[in-house]
């Protein structure tokens, strides 16, 4: 964790969803409503053979387009590492059904609720196959964002201690005039900042902590302010280092993240409408 995200509001949005907006542009080549007999069989035929026991090519070609999706090149090696791959995990499976491993309570709950999550990914890439992101719609959400995150970034000096009592001593002698990076390095607890005499990175001021946000909104450089802020990490003796315009980043940089966030609400707002209709006791 770097020293500027200490006082973030928020963490970054997750990768799985990035994984399903992948996953959704190729989600009509890879599921048809109606296949095909010629189709079917192909993709029912054996692909490979484990002790006896036919691979269906299906199996393959599900693994194949996936790793594609996830940037792989179409290649005849990367087919043989699938094969390869299905020929390892059917030899575990073997070994796992041998064993009666299969016949535990728990491990079949697990395994049911694997086989209705693989089903449920592939409604979530149904619905953002049918839901596109539209070029206005990025941009408004860009707009939004930047308004949100701007128009200053701050950079902060901060000790952080444990006990509110011993943060508000350390405010008094501050204004006193004892050194603020000799305060850091006899009592923050924060190794990252206290290494930098409790300096950290510039931040847009809209991704600050709150409370840190109220409490610098009005100080001027080098001024502490009135009193410690508290957060998850501990009590935040704070002084405003220094403030200067922020200049966001193009709507390009922050695409693939603005594109998941876009992406989290279309499934939000069906899984509502789902709720909504549910009968849940």
């Amino acid at each position: 964790m770097t020293t500027t995200s200490r006082f973030l509001s928020a963490p970054r949005l997750r990768l799985t969803v990035m994984a399903l907006l992948t996953a959704a542009v190729s989600y009509n080549a890879c599921a048809q409503d109606k296949p095909s007999e010629d189709v079917v069989k192909a993709l029912a035929a054996p692909f490979v053979t484990v002790n006896g026991q036919p691979i269906p090519t299906a199996h393959a070609e599900v693994l194949f387009r996936e790793r594609l999706a996830m940037g792989a090149t179409a290649t005849p090696e990367l087919r043989e590492s699938v094969r390869q791959d299905l020929i390892n995990q059917r030899l575990m499976l073997e070994a796992a059904r041998s064993q009666g491993l299969d016949r535990q309570p728990l491990i079949q709950a697990q395994m049911e609720l694997a086989s209705q999550g693989s089903l449920v990914r592939q409604w979530q890439q149904k619905i953002l196959a049918e839901n596109p992101t539209s070029d206005q719609a990025l941009q408004t959400e860009y707009r939004a964002q930047i308004a949100k995150l701007g128009p200053d970034e701050l950079q902060i000096r901060h000790i952080v201690v444990a006990d509110e009592e011993l943060a508000k001593q350390l405010i008094a002698r501050a204004r006193k005039g004892e050194p603020f990076a000799d305060l850091v390095a006899k009592h923050s607890t924060d190794e990252a900042s206290r290494k930098e005499g409790g300096l950290t990175g510039w931040v847009p001021q809209g991704r600050l902590n709150p409370d840190v946000a109220n409490a610098v909104a009005k100080l001027k450089p080098r001024q502490l302010a009135a009193a410690p802020v508290r957060t998850p990490q501990g009590w935040h003796v704070i002084q405003l280092q220094d403030r200067r315009t922020w200049t966001p980043p193009t709507l390009d940089t922050l695409r693939p993240q603005l594109l998941e966030l876009l992406a989290r609400r279309t499934i939000e707002t069906q899984l509502q409408a789902l709720r909504a209709k549910a009968t849940i006791q």
